[in-house]
């Protein structure tokens, strides 16, 4: 395989030092050499930026920038801001990557603009240790609304920065905005509208570390409100570039309120009702936007707390989950 392209690696760091080290290793270790990896500290408190010089010392392809963004958007545009490569891709700092998932991710890609591929990931170390097959790839170069769903397929991670491979240009004008949480799924229209191509590689390449201290993971607080600052981007946009995506846009927010609300559920404080009784409200607005029976779930605050915790248990089964995509997408 011709490796005259170079990739650059972006890694946003923060606090990262339990697993920063491992997260290198499995980058360094890629059958696709001809890389950079752009660790990004967002000002960590840890022994990170020793992790960090470390490494740069010990392997030339590694640079770093301390930045003080306080979010991993913000950090993810500063590594965009100094990339050099021909093509982008993000790794977590606390994740694990195959050492072929470079070369499997750009082959179906190479020499080409405005495009990215992705494969699959899961949360369990030990299915991704173990050999995976591999499938046909699946291509979409048609709509938007084709590219959307075609992402949102079972096991890929549909709307996560990471687990993909971009053009570069894909990030000429798109950069993540600074919220706390939900910074990635803000930006996915943007990117599937400059994409005139999508790629499915049917591989299992990513170990998804779920880290109790993760922003994902924490406990419910003001940071999660960003949910409604990434949903008035999502419809702007569509209201503004793809009216006709407009229904469906409106879903895919009724989605990811569901999901906040299941974790607000679990969290039982004072901000995470405050929170819930918000999301409830924007979801029996949303819901009266789009035909079907779904707005009967939002008809009382009883019923969609038990639609809620039925929520909870779906996205505790990857294959229940990937079913629930479609049927409510």
């Amino acid at each position: 395989m011709s490796q005259t392209q170079l990739i650059s690696i972006i890694v946003p760091v923060y606090n990262a030092e339990a697993f920063l080290n491992e997260t290198v290793q499995s980058i360094l270790d890629q059958t696709y050499q001809n890389f950079e990896l752009v660790l990004i500290d967002d000002n960590s408190s840890d022994r990170s930026p020793e992790l960090i010089q470390a490494w740069q010392e010990k392997d030339s392809r590694v640079r770093s920038q301390r930045i003080e963004g306080g979010s991993a958007g913000l950090a993810r545009n500063a590594g965009l801001d100094i990339a050099r490569g021909d093509y982008i891709l993000f790794v977590d700092a606390d994740d694990l990557i195959r050492t072929d998932t470079l070369a499997g991710l750009y082959e179906p890609i190479k020499d080409k603009q405005s495009c990215f591929s992705m494969s699959k990931y899961t949360t369990e170390r030990d299915l991704f240790e173990k050999r995976n097959s591999f499938g046909p790839n699946l291509e979409e170069a048609g709509e938007l609304l084709a590219k959307l769903k075609l992402i949102q397929a079972s096991g890929y991670p549909s709307f996560s920065p990471w687990g993909k491979l971009y053009s570069r240009d894909i990030f000429d004008e798109i950069r993540f905005p600074n919220f706390q949480i939900h910074e990635d799924t803000a930006v996915i229209l943007p990117i599937l509208d400059k994409a005139k191509k999508v790629v499915l590689v049917d591989k299992l390449d990513w170990y998804y570390r779920v880290n109790a201290g993760s922003l994902t993971q924490s406990k419910i607080s003001e940071k999660n409100f960003a949910v409604f600052n990434k949903n008035q981007m999502q419809i702007a946009f569509a209201k503004e570039r793809e009216p006709e995506l407009l229904t469906y846009v409106y879903r895919l927010c009724l989605n990811e309120n569901d999901f906040v609300s299941m974790n607000c559920l679990k969290d039982k404080s004072g901000i995470s009702a405050k929170l819930f009784d918000e999301l409830y409200q924007q979801n029996k607005l949303f819901s009266n936007k789009i035909s079907g029976i779904r707005a009967a779930v939002y008809s009382s605050k009883i019923i969609y707390k038990t639609y809620s915790k039925l929520v909870g248990l779906i996205y505790s089964s990857d294959l229940l989950r990937g079913l629930a995509k479609k049927i409510l997408t």
